[in-house]
């Protein structure tokens, strides 16, 4: 399915939790359609906050806009249609096959053009797993199911909805080498469809790798943002993570991040202080 190419645009957003403001009048270049944007930085930098902001499961006020609406005024209906929000693990104690849970997805929350109910909804859920190559566990309960391949089967409900703006919430983290090779070539399928794919990665080199705009969080606020030649360099490394790293080429072309080692803390600061792009000696 192809849906229309529209950027995602955050403006001065605020989120954060009751006793905790974490994002504050935060502003982005946009997300574009067709591409993927990577979400990186360090443990409480923002990252899931952001997520949830953009899903409507926390409150936050500012502007988010998708093509001329913002999703931030959005009916939670209208908003389901427009934004589905993949967590990084399903619930515990869910008494459902993996079929039966792709299926549910719709069933819960339905979307705009697309039967919730029937045996077409079965056929395409099992189509969406298919797609992600774990077919033969659809009939297998979730509780008994690897943490990688229940990660699979939440990938899978987030697929078969269809949305326009796709927020992935660190998708890799329990996959293998070969899995995670083949979630990220999904997600720049889905992404070539037209949809705003948002990920939060923990891995910079996978974020490297795949993704073509990055976003780089420290405090809530973007440390550095571009595509990853230009978030990602030995400057931003030392001033977000303290770490003194190389970020060199492969053979094929792809940027790799090397960590050398911890810097003394502060050090870290004044390198970028000096330059973002500076190089650490």
């Amino acid at each position: 399915m192809t849906v229309t190419s529209e950027a995602l645009r955050i403006e001065r957003l605020s989120a954060g939790y009751p006793r905790r403001r974490v994002i504050e009048q935060l502003t982005l270049d946009p997300f574009p359609a067709n591409r993927i944007t990577a979400l990186v930085g360090p443990n409480a930098a923002g990252k899931s906050t952001l997520m949830l902001a953009l899903a409507g499961l926390i409150r936050a006020t500012g502007s988010v806009r998708l093509g001329g609406r913002d999703i931030l005024d959005m009916a939670v209906a209208e908003r389901a249609n427009a934004v589905t929000f993949m967590p990084q693990a399903l619930p515990q104690g869910v008494a459902l096959s993996a079929l039966e849970s792709v299926m549910a997805s719709l069933k819960a929350s339905p979307v705009a053009g697309l039967e919730a109910r029937g045996p077409r909804v079965r056929e395409r859920a099992f189509a969406a797993l298919e797609r992600l190559s774990i077919g033969d566990i659809a009939m297998e309960q979730l509780n008994r199911l690897s943490g990688g391949q229940r990660q699979l089967v939440s990938l899978a409900q987030a697929v078969i909805r269809e949305p326009r703006v796709l927020l992935l919430d660190e998708p890799t983290s329990a996959l293998d080498l070969r899995h995670q090779t083949q979630v990220m070539g999904l997600v720049r399928e889905l992404a070539s469809e037209g949809k705003v794919v948002v990920i939060v990665l923990h891995d910079l080199n996978l974020a490297a790798r795949w993704a073509d705009h990055i976003v780089v969080l420290r405090d809530g606020t973007a440390a550095a943002q571009g595509d990853p030649e230009r978030a990602i360099t030995p400057g931003m490394l030392a001033y977000v993570y303290g770490v003194e790293a190389r970020v060199e080429r492969s053979s094929l072309g792809h940027l790799q991040v090397s960590v050398e080692r911890v810097l003394p803390q502060g050090a870290g600061v004044h390198v970028a202080a000096a330059s973002p792009d500076a190089s650490i000696h």
